[in-house]
């Protein structure tokens, strides 16, 4: 928008050429839904004593944050909706049935519930939406009733609603992806990585990986006409088309993302029996009796793992921001039920040696990582899903050919990768999906006997859904 192409490789340097074209005139930048101090130096926009025409306006749910950590000079607290403003977002977002003389004395006590909270209002009017005079009525009596919940930055009235909405979603598929969506938001949250989780997570079990797909569109339309997820950037009207192309696994797939309210609440929900989700930033927090399912560990700010994983329990485990962290040997001891395991962006000179003792893993994910001698893969029986996304693999080990339960093999941007040996691909009998865009392109003429030659195009027969990825 600006027409500006960065000269500077690395972030200091285009910061400075962000700054000197944001200076050259008169400029509105807005940052939304700010969670935390942002310096706006190191991202190249003029400090509040060196704007020079530029203005800032900062929206978040923190005012202290604005005021004191951000030195606003001004701030403006949204007020919430009058109650005729309320009342026309309720019925723009329910309908005109709304009007009817049965159904308006109950949905005005409804929209009252909401206290001119517009994500309260749009989430339960969606929900309500098309449903029964009766159905209202114990909607009313829930609201009502719901408890108090010391969420910090999420009043009690939106809390009491979005929960009412999920507690009514249909089906334990749609109600675990929302709390995973939950879970895993910080920002976009890609179509590809869901379905590998699901996958991992046996949410779509008995089915074709085209049948999962389609499944995990379908839920996800649910969500949204729920409002309890939306679109993520770089959103098309033609959803349902480009989401045909999730089965490819483009790089570029479409995404959603959750409201970082409704993510508070998904998470408060998630955090109770029986899904126990855990986002965690200390490994200071793990307890010998810790009964977690799922675990997402922030190491941004830690510089050793423990010796072992403690969860007896554990189903997925993702570690975050740890590529310097050394895993120990004997960390993947004692979590034999676990499913999913994403340890991408971290350095592996070999694959931790406990990784062979987790008889249940079906997803392992290994997505930018720096990669050494991962032969042990051959030992994960049961493994589904396969993903080694722009990571720096130079051969594939001949030890995959044992990985006979494989479905989705995910090569995209392995541009170092060279060696494929003979016989690999034609092993991974159930191979439904694989991905090789920006990847290997060293494939060995037909015919050839050599023992130690690349694998050849002939072997891709025994893939269902290779399509134009090659």
């Amino acid at each position: 928008m600006l027409g500006l192409e960065f000269k500077g490789k690395d972030e200091s340097t285009r910061a400075v050429e962000l700054k000197q074209r944001l200076q050259k005139e008169k400029i509105l930048i807005i940052l939304d839904d700010i969670w935390k101090l942002v310096c706006l130096e190191e991202v190249g926009i003029p400090s509040k004593d060196d704007q020079k025409g530029c203005k800032i306006v900062l929206a978040s749910r923190n005012e202290d944050l604005l005021r004191k950590d951000m030195g606003a000079r001004v701030c403006f607290p949204l007020q919430h909706l009058p109650k005729e403003e309320a009342w026309r977002l309720f019925k723009k977002t329910a309908g005109d049935s709304v009007e009817g003389d049965k159904l308006r004395p109950i949905a005005i006590e409804v929209v009252n519930e909401c206290e001119g909270l517009p994500i309260a209002i749009v989430t339960i009017a969606n929900a309500l939406k098309d449903e029964s005079v009766a159905e209202w009525e114990n909607a009313l009596e829930e609201l009502r009733s719901a408890a108090p919940t010391n969420i910090s930055g999420v009043d009690d009235r939106v809390y009491g609603c979005l929960k009412w909405s999920y507690n009514h979603l249909k089906g334990d598929e749609v109600k675990s992806l929302f709390l995973l969506c939950g879970w895993l938001s910080y920002g976009d949250i890609s179509m590809h990585r869901l379905l590998q989780y699901a996958m991992g997570l046996g949410l779509f079990d008995h089915k074709s990986l085209e049948q999962a797909r389609k499944k995990l569109v379908t839920l996800l339309r649910i969500l949204k006409a729920s409002s309890l997820l939306l679109d993520g950037e770089g959103h098309r009207d033609d959803f349902e088309e480009e989401a045909s192309r999730l089965l490819f696994m483009d790089a570029d797939n479409r995404s959603v993302r959750m409201h970082d309210v409704v993510r508070d609440v998904a998470r408060n929900i998630a955090s109770k029996d029986p899904h126990r989700f855990v986002v965690r930033e200390d490994v200071e927090e793990w307890s010998e009796t810790d009964g977690s399912k799922y675990i997402s560990l922030n190491c941004k700010d830690v510089h050793e793992l423990p010796h072992r994983l403690v969860g007896p329990k554990l189903q997925f485990f993702l570690l975050q921001n740890g590529p310097s962290l050394k895993i120990p040997h004997k960390f993947f001891e004692g979590v034999n039920l676990l499913k999913v395991l994403d340890l991408s962006e971290m350095h592996f000179t070999t694959l931790p040696s406990t990784l062979h003792s987790l008889p249940n893993l079906r997803a392992l994910r290994l997505d930018r990582c720096k990669l050494g001698d991962i032969a042990l893969i051959g030992e994960l029986k049961k493994l589904q899903v396969l993903s080694m996304v722009g990571s720096d693999i130079q051969q594939l080990p001949s030890e995959m050919g044992q990985l006979t339960n494989l479905r989705l093999l995910d090569l995209n941007d392995c541009k170092q990768l060279e060696v494929i040996p003979r016989n690999i691909l034609s092993s991974l009998s159930r191979l439904e999906c694989l991905c090789m865009k920006w990847s290997f392109t060293q494939w060995a003429a037909e015919g050839v006997s050599d023992g130690e030659s690349n694998a050849c195009l002939s072997e891709l027969n025994i893939c269902r859904h290779v399509g134009n990825k090659l």
